[in-house]
This record gives structure tokens, C-alpha cells and sequence, in this order.
């Protein structure tokens, strides 16, 4: 796994976005990002930039690294039917692909505990596809206190003496 690739790849897999989206009060998308969508804004970002290292630099960017974070870019969806023209094809873009599901699934779930804070217990996610256990909820139910450590520490002593 090339590291550096795949760092790569997480800073401008949806840096298209800043043109796909626009804010008022709340997001919505702009007419830019509603016709191309942020995969096609980001290959021209970074078709832009390579021109410019190509104009500047006695060496051109390498062809064989172009197609390599082009392919980041358009499989990081990872499915077809979740907009991704191409499925990742090499372990950085198929590394790129879980990582960037995990963080939109572990979202999902810390603003259902937010919306939901006074339960251990959630409603049923429907991203998802199940109802959801707040196990820091429970971990600080089962947490020994500082205090009470202080004072089962000091029965225990008491009782061997």
C-alpha cells in the first residue's frame, strides 16, 4: 500500500464538493453540481492543476500518477448503483472506498446519539438499517469512580486487617 497515494486520495476525493454545494441557510447543490457532480468537478481541479505543474516544472507530471488519482476520484463511491463510474481497482482506491464509508456510516450514527442524547437506545437508523446502542452511554454507567475505588480500597484493607 503506498501511503502517500492514499493520502492522496482522501484530500481530493470530494474536494469538488466546495463547487458541487452552496450554502445559504442550508446546503443545497449549484447548478454546476446538480449537471456535472463533484467526481467530474474534481477531475477538472486536477486536470487544472497538473497543467499548471506541467507549465512550470521541466518535467511532466506522470502520466501512469494522473490515471492512478483519477481512478481515486472516481471510485471512491465504490458501487455503481452509489454513483461511482468505476468500482476501485487497485488496494489504495478500494482502501479509500471503506475509509470513506466508514466515515459517513460513523456520522450517521454520532448525530442519531446527538439527536437522541437521553437514550442508550436509539430509534431505528434508517441509513444504516438497524436501531443503535450508545455504548458510551453504558461504558459510563459500568465506570468505577475515583471515589468509590477510594473507598472499596480502603473496606478492602480494613477487612484483612
Amino acid at each position: 500500500m503506498d501511503r502517500d497515494l492514499l493520502i492522496t486520495g482522501a484530500f481530493l476525493h470530494d474536494i469538488g464538493k466546495i463547487y458541487e454545494l452552496s450554502y445559504g441557510r442550508s446546503f443545497s447543490y449549484t447548478t454546476r453540481g446538480q449537471l456535472l457532480g463533484h467526481m467530474i468537478i474534481e477531475l477538472e481541479m486536477l486536470h487544472g492543476k497538473i497543467a499548471v505543474v506541467n507549465r512550470t516544472l521541466p518535467v511532466p507530471f506522470p502520466e501512469d500518477l494522473k490515471n492512478l488519482v483519477e481512478h481515486l476520484i472516481i471510485s471512491h463511491h465504490g458501487q455503481y448503483e452509489f454513483g461511482s463510474p468505476k468500482l476501485p481497482m487497485f488496494p489504495e482506491a478500494l482502501m479509500l472506498h471503506y475509509l470513506d464509508d466508514l466515515d459517513s456510516k460513523m456520522e450517521s450514527m454520532r448525530a442519531h446519539f446527538a439527536r437522541e442524547a437521553d437514550t442508550e437506545w436509539t430509534s431505528y437508523n434508517p441509513s444504516l438499517g438497524r436501531t443503535l446502542l450508545n455504548s458510551g452511554k453504558v461504558m459510563q454507567k459500568t465506570a468505577v469512580r475515583p471515589a468509590a475505588s477510594a473507598a472499596a480500597a480502603g473496606d478492602a484493607t480494613a477487612e484483612k486487617s
